[in-house]
């Protein structure tokens, strides 16, 4: 088979643009620590590594509402604790005046359980980042409307003395794919904080007027009940709680695989790719050596 004169020198061409090749991707993954720089190195395994990346995006996304959820939550428990560190002073209060004969002392704890009023107003439209915290979806609203004098005291009036105006419930947020919560309590226990008030303020109507009759353990008992429902509402924001910190935790865990395993898929044996580059730059030169030893022969080397 003849050979013609430009067949090595096409051949030495091809050989060193892939041996050059190699050692310039080589040079790269040293750089950057990555072994896929374009999608056609491997395409399988940079779908899974965009595939992974977009997980990555949403847990984020789902642990920023877990924090935002339990900043809520947390602001809520506090509220409640709150409310119920007021329910067991008036019920000492109101236990004590059931006792009393004389009108001044009756007045004076009056005017105790009308500051625990205001106090409790206070809590009933805490605000968190700007939202009121008990109004629902409605948190844009002071969700607590008190009817008051020209002093501004809180009084009776026919629909109560303060009524609930925010909304039913609250908003969710998604933990994670499957997973909703609502850190807000309901329109429902929200109803009951209003009743809550409204008991003080019947108490502080009835010491004001020193009617020691008023204070039955019928009012007391209402109290009581009161108190029995906040309790029970802040062992539900307790679940609450709980079940965000699980969320976090699972979250948290599993951004880690998958950072785990994008590292597995997508990062170089650094080692190993100095070794295979410096295997690659050695044959790049003796292909050059040999090259020049080939080409610089003549047809006067034969005769």
């Amino acid at each position: 088979m003849r050979v013609t004169n430009n067949t090595f020198p096409d051949t030495l061409l091809s050989h060193l643009q892939r041996v050059t090749k190699d050692m310039n991707m080589l040079n790269e993954q040293v750089a950057t620590g990555q072994r896929i720089s374009k999608v056609s190195e491997d395409s399988a395994s940079a779908n899974r590594i965009l595939d992974m990346q977009e997980e990555k995006h949403r847990i984020t996304q789902f642990s920023k509402n877990a924090a935002r959820a339990q900043n809520i939550n947390n602001t809520t428990i506090s509220q409640l604790q709150n409310f119920i560190q007021i329910s067991d002073r008036v019920g000492e209060l109101a236990t004590l005046a059931d006792g009393l004969k004389g009108a001044d002392g009756m007045r004076a704890y009056a005017e105790e359980v009308d500051e625990l009023i205001k106090h409790a107003m206070q809590s009933a439209n805490a605000k968190f980042n700007g939202e009121y915290i008990f109004g629902g979806v409605d948190s844009g609203t002071e969700p607590f409307v008190a009817n008051t004098d020209a002093d501004g005291k809180i009084i009776a009036a026919p629909g109560g003395a303060v009524t609930y105006e925010g909304a039913a419930t609250g908003p969710e947020f998604h933990l994670s794919e499957t997973g909703k919560i609502k850190p807000f309590t309901d329109g429902a226990t929200n109803q009951q904080l209003g009743d809550f008030i409204n008991r003080m303020v019947e108490l502080r109507d009835a010491l004001e007027t020193g009617d020691s009759a008023a204070v039955t353990s019928t009012m007391r008992t209402d109290l009581e009940e009161s108190e029995d429902e906040m309790i029970f509402a802040l062992s539900r924001q307790g679940s609450v709680q709980m079940r965000i910190e699980f969320d976090l935790s699972l979250n948290k865990q599993r951004f880690t695989d998958l950072e785990e395993n994008i590292s597995a898929e997508a990062d170089v044996d650094i080692a190993q790719t100095v070794v295979r580059l410096t295997q690659v730059q050695n044959a790049y030169q003796a292909s050059l050596k040999s090259a020049g030893q080939v080409l610089n022969q003549s047809l006067l080397d034969y005769i």
